[in-house]
């Protein structure tokens, strides 16, 4: 059987990562593979501890309970990699806390990377809508990527539901970059970008899915406001770490202009739904960008 390693990093959502871990209990042909999850606990107190050691009497497959007490998602994914390297298992997957897994997922992610020769996929995240008011807007889905075909070859996969082989990280040594921790995302992008440029084949799948929940703070206009300038900060160091810093923040500011242009050109067009939504993606994104080589160093989103 193939070995395989489900990695879930958590942060005080106890309730939320015992669904996901009955989700993965549902899988499929599960018992076909030999499946072993790790869950690294990314609190001070290591919160989860009983809780999964008593989940762990319920289920067949085997759960390795880890504790990273440096905060940040970047030393906790690196955590799980370091754990990962000990094992040497033939695929990894990563998924978020707050995810469900399709019934699916482990026939579609297998059989998507052997009949494609893929080193990584990936695939949508839906939403539970029935966790939020059916009034408010979900702004999460204004960042999330889709594609017309129902398989693309892609450059990056994020780390809430990706699955990969092994042998791609134990030949390349690569690590999430902590100068991305403060930031709590942007690491999984530049980390599947850095594996692309190496030759690595990224392919999306429709039939790789999870669901997340939708959180109450991702339902203001004020945190897609938020996201798009922080998105558009951290963006200017990705450009520099895949094509250098000169080219680097010349592709920054080029992007800086082109969300500028979209902001300016969404004003003089006839209102539509989402039209405020969009006008504010692209305005603080682009003034992200422009800012990002000065502010990149100073800003810490981690403890806001």
């Amino acid at each position: 059987m193939d070995n395989i390693i489900l990695c879930i990093c958590t942060y005080k959502r106890n309730n939320k990562l015992i669904d996901c871990l009955l989700s993965i209990k549902r899988l499929k042909l599960l018992k076909k593979f030999n499946i072993k999850i790790l869950i690294l606990d990314n609190t001070i107190n290591f919160s989860s501890k009983n809780i999964i050691k008593n989940f762990k009497k319920k289920i067949d497959f085997k759960i390795f309970l880890k504790n990273e007490k440096r905060r940040g998602v970047v030393f906790a994914r690196n955590a799980c990699l370091d754990f990962i390297n000990k094992e040497n298992p033939k695929y990894v997957g990563f998924i978020d806390d707050d995810c469900i897994l399709d019934p699916n997922w482990l026939i579609n992610t297998t059989k998507t990377i052997n009949n494609l020769n893929a080193d990584v996929v990936t695939g949508p995240q839906h939403y539970n809508k029935n966790n939020f008011h059916k009034d408010k807007i979900n702004y999460t889905m204004f960042f999330e990527k889709s594609y017309k075909k129902d398989i693309s070859k892609v450059n990056w996969a994020a780390t809430n539901n990706v699955f990969f082989k092994y042998s791609i990280i134990k030949n390349n040594s690569l690590k999430f970059d902590q100068n991305l921790n403060k930031f709590g995302m942007g690491e999984d992008q530049l980390f599947f970008l850095q594996l692309s440029k190496l030759g690595k084949k990224i392919y999306w799948s429709k039939e790789i899915s999870v669901t997340e929940t939708i959180h109450a703070h991702r339902l203001s206009l004020n945190w897609l406001i938020k996201r798009s300038y922080r998105l558009g900060i951290l963006g200017n160091y990705i450009d520099r770490k895949m094509h250098g810093n000169l080219f680097g923040i010349l592709i920054n500011y080029i992007k800086s202009i082109y969300f500028l242009l979209k902001f300016i050109l969404i004003l003089f067009l006839p209102f539509k739904k989402n039209y405020f939504i969009s006008l504010n993606n692209n305005l603080f994104r682009a003034i992200g960008k422009f800012l990002g080589p000065i502010l990149f160093k100073k800003i810490n989103f981690l403890n806001n």
